[in-house]
């Protein structure tokens, strides 16, 4: 039985649900013809997006995208593949939680023998409307110089139980970042921490003056009703290029930061802005992931342990891609990596600690050459065996034991 190789990059899909694709082309597909569709998935800020599920009608068949966001979806053309009373052939369907779901409606015999190819791009869900915040045109340059304006949406989440915030946690909604994930919004009640999201390419990859938002984040306290929120202690977390974003307060105020995470860098240069160094970082990596494969940023978070005697770490995840495998589970790390930059760092007076090196823990490097998930030798600075100058730097025992654990499970069999 002769297979035909379809690769459908061609149609992007932005903000329609629904896309009617009739596609031109030389060959049509005959009877009990194997037919095999390929594509990508990202976000519409240019993420691969894994774990999408993607099924067509009327055939019941379904796959889903793998940790790059490629996937390929296989089927005998049979009789059930011809135009209902809309015209309508068939229908992708493509499903992927926190962001709208996509159709494509084929009305077209020939779509299924086309040999352009076919970006789908999904768009997140939109902020709770009962979530403070507002939308404003900036204009910027981000964290390595390049000019962007646009949009800028600016949100805050404090729960009603707190009654003044002890510290602001910093989110760039450029892929997975949000502050509407539950395990997120508990920590912001139990430790009395306002969540606070930017997005758009004015602010969400970075700045290279984060003063410019200064005036947001004044609007954003006087709605929130804490006018602390303006001066507090801030966390920061960003992933892919949203690195830049989380890197641009530790490298230009260290002296407010508490701590940030990069989930998954896009541009390795993010890591080595000045002064990050002083402030406490999590680098967390997909073995599978492109962006990695190519930049190799556990390299740079050595060099820097090594040059800079930087606070960083970095978390290996086995065999996951850009995107995360699960977002509890990656919430769960960050937030212990959260709350002990706040045990070690924040003193009850507001006031932030000086980091010291040799008063931490260190970690064994991750070995790239054996791969999988590994058990990682963790011990206090002066007790450890191997190269202190890079060695993973964790801040104290309570989250070096958390970082060991997550470090030595498979969360890919979990699913």
């Amino acid at each position: 039985m002769r297979t035909m190789l379809i690769h459908l990059f061609t149609i992007s899909i932005f903000a329609t649900p629904s896309v009617f694709a009739d596609c031109p082309s030389e060959v049509s597909p005959t009877a009990g013809q194997k037919i095999i569709l390929t594509g990508k998935v990202m976000d519409t800020d240019g993420n691969w997006l894994n774990d999408v599920n993607v099924s067509m009608r009327p055939i019941d068949v379904q796959t889903s995208t793998d940790p790059n966001g490629d996937y390929a979806i296989e089927f005998l053309w049979d009789e059930q593949l011809k135009p209902n009373k809309r015209g309508i052939i068939a229908a992708l369907k493509f499903e992927k939680e926190g962001h709208l779901d996509k159709t494509i409606r084929v009305r077209s015999m020939e779509f299924f023998s086309s040999a352009k190819p076919l970006l789908v791009k999904l768009e997140p869900k939109p902020i709770e409307k009962n979530i403070a915040g507002f939308t404003t045109p900036m204009n910027t340059f981000n964290a390595v110089g390049k000019k962007s304006s646009g949009d800028a949406e600016f949100h805050v989440y404090i729960p009603a139980s707190v009654d003044k915030v002890r510290a602001a946690f910093y989110l760039s909604r450029h892929g997975i970042g949000n502050i509407t994930h539950p395990i997120l919004q508990k920590f912001a009640q139990e430790e009395k921490v306002a969540l606070v999201s930017m997005y758009g390419d004015p602010v969400q990859r970075g700045l290279k003056d984060v003063s410019l938002t200064d005036t947001h984040l004044k609007k954003l306290a006087k709605l929130s009703g804490h006018p602390e929120l303006v001066d507090a202690p801030i966390l920061t977390f960003g992933h892919s290029n949203g690195t830049g974003f989380a890197a641009c307060w530790p490298a230009q105020r260290p002296e407010q930061s508490i701590g940030w995470i990069s989930f998954h860098p896009g541009f390795t240069a993010y890591l080595q802005l000045p002064n990050t160094e002083k402030v406490p970082s999590m680098v967390m990596l997909g073995t599978v992931d492109k962006y990695f494969l190519n930049g190799r940023q556990d390299e740079t978070v050595k060099e820097m342990r090594q040059l800079r005697n930087a606070a960083m770490s970095t978390m290996m995840e086995a065999g996951v891609g850009h995107g995360p495998v699960d977002a509890d589970i990656v919430w769960e790390l960050v937030v212990e990596f959260c709350k002990a930059a706040m045990r070690v760092r924040l003193g009850n007076d507001g006031e932030l600690k000086p980091i010291k090196i040799e008063e931490g823990w260190l970690g064994a490097t991750y070995n790239i050459e054996t791969g999988g998930r590994q058990h990682l030798e963790i011990a206090p600075y002066a007790e450890f065996k191997g190269d202190r100058s890079t060695a993973n730097w964790l801040m104290d025992e309570e989250f070096a034991k958390v970082w060991q654990a997550y470090a030595r499970t498979d969360h890919l069999q979990k699913r």
